[in-house]
């Protein structure tokens, strides 16, 4: 497995903290091949070879998933929003447009309704789901498995997208399992389906798998929140999804492992604990680590 140098990894890991949501930030406790909107907006504005909308129908009052606070300030500082991180709040719908509508957490926010996640209420769970929501003791887009489905409409999970990591002074995975989340506050993902919240696989122009959540999809694109929660676009030709079972992964396959933004080969399974998503593996330098089941695929051999 090829490695980057010990300073690239450390850039890339500050990189990663800087733009990972805190509970001081609002701690608020189907296919996407939809008709796009032709709308131009101004490049500062929308700098993405993506449509401001792919059809989306939302209701005023709805809750949803968007980064209206960074997305504004990027506007504001003339900022790249390329190269800026964009991280996902909960907050609710206020006025629901065609191809932009307003966001309300304190003040308004307008959006494109590409970088707008809706989720409708009345969802249930059962367990081993994986579920779209966000962190509802912190903040930020989070996956999570169902652990316990006693109350389906408040299903208590894992957190998917927090490091596990038994003995670290640093341990959200565990610092946080089992935790309740609010009724009406999640989406039910489908494997196999380019709906926003699930796992991808981009290949860039370096020929790497870059990880990545979708945001939203049409017939020959995706738009997608990458590593460092950087929105960026890829052809749909180009992604691979990744399963959100464990797909037959067993002990002794090998197979390709996050590391750092990159999925990789030479990773050995050494356990599934299918209850809570984790996968322990083995890398080909004998490091040992724990990675979920989103991290983990065999679709990339």
């Amino acid at each position: 497995m090829k490695k980057l140098i010990f300073v690239a990894v450390i850039g890339l890991s500050m990189a990663a903290m800087s733009c990972t949501g805190s509970n001081e930030n609002n701690a608020n406790g189907n296919d996407s091949t939809q008709t796009a909107s032709t709308t131009q907006m101004d490049p500062a504005a929308w700098p993405w070879d993506f449509p401001i909308s792919t059809g989306e129908k939302f209701t005023d009052g709805e809750l949803v998933l968007a980064p209206y606070t960074y997305y504004k300030a990027g506007l504001d500082d003339g900022a790249d929003l390329t190269s800026k991180c964009l991280i996902f709040y909960n907050t609710n719908l206020k006025t629901a447009g065609a191809e932009k509508s307003v966001v309300n957490y304190k003040e308004d926010y307008e959006l494109p309704n590409s970088l707008i996640i809706g989720i409708p209420e009345g969802a249930t769970a059962k367990k081993g789901d994986i579920l779209l929501t966000w962190w509802q003791t912190g903040s930020g887009l989070k996956r999570a498995i169902v652990r316990d489905d006693s109350n389906p409409a408040e299903p208590k999970v894992d957190y998917l997208d927090m490091k596990l990591d038994p003995g670290s002074k640093v341990n959200f995975a565990d610092d946080h399992a089992n935790e309740q989340l609010k009724p009406n506050s999640f989406i039910v993902l489908h494997d196999g389906q380019w709906e926003p919240g699930a796992q991808v696989a981009c290949k860039d122009e370096r020929g790497r798998w870059l990880a990545a959540k979708l945001i939203k999809a049409t017939d020959d694109k995706v738009l997608v929140l990458g590593f460092s929660e950087k929105v960026a676009v890829y052809p749909k030709s180009d992604c691979k999804l990744i399963p959100l079972s464990d797909e037959g992964v067993k002990a002794g396959d090998s197979v390709h492992g996050l590391f750092v933004a990159e999925y990789q080969p030479g990773y050995t399974v050494d356990k599934v604990d299918n209850e809570r998503g984790r996968v322990y593996v083995t890398s080909d330098n004998g490091k040992q680590e724990i990675l979920s089941i989103l991290e983990v695929t065999k679709v990339l051999n």
